[in-house]
């Protein structure tokens, strides 16, 4: 049995992080969401977005989100494509032109959609590693275990997530 993406859910923590993570670039929210998935899985057999993540030359990238993120880039007409983002973030250059940074446009997102164990995980990913940079981010991800024992453009297997550990990766 497959388990299904849950976009609600997923609305609500890229605008929690958003809200919490000052200057929250594309790149640094695909890490955190690789954190909480595979912390997740790895302490509870079971990842909190069930995105599939693959592994790219910038880390590993949850494919369902990104997607998302891609099609909210490329909306410019009524034709396109919508995000089922585009209701609850929006993407701004930040004044360098280095990178996309996401913005919350909703404050009223329902918690409820998360249980205490989620967020209580979330928030601890965003003390550990909020201010963290992107490219720190994208290089811790490449000297741990998932990311080194998956092939080049592979999915990485939430199997894996036992040799990221628990929350202590947290702390390295």
């Amino acid at each position: 049995m497959v388990d299904t993406i849950n976009v609600d859910k997923i609305k609500v923590i890229i605008s929690y992080l958003a809200d919490k993570v000052d200057k929250l670039y594309v790149t640094k929210l695909m890490k955190l969401f690789y954190y909480i998935d595979f912390i997740s899985y790895a302490e509870r057999k079971s990842s909190i977005t069930n995105d599939v993540y693959y592994k790219l030359p910038y880390g590993p990238i949850p494919s369902f989100i990104k997607s998302e993120i891609d099609n909210l880039i490329g909306s410019f007409s009524e034709e396109d494509i919508k995000s089922q983002l585009f209701d609850i973030i929006e993407l701004k250059e930040n004044e360098n032109r280095y990178g996309k940074i996401v913005v919350s446009k909703n404050k009223r997102y329902n918690l409820k959609e998360l249980s205490e164990y989620e967020i209580g995980l979330i928030d601890e990913i965003i003390n550990k590693l909020g201010d963290k940079t992107a490219r720190f981010l994208t290089n811790k991800t490449h000297k741990e275990q998932p990311y080194l024992l998956t092939s080049k453009n592979s999915i990485i297997s939430y199997g894996l997530a036992e040799k990221l550990g628990d929350r202590k990766v947290l702390n390295s």
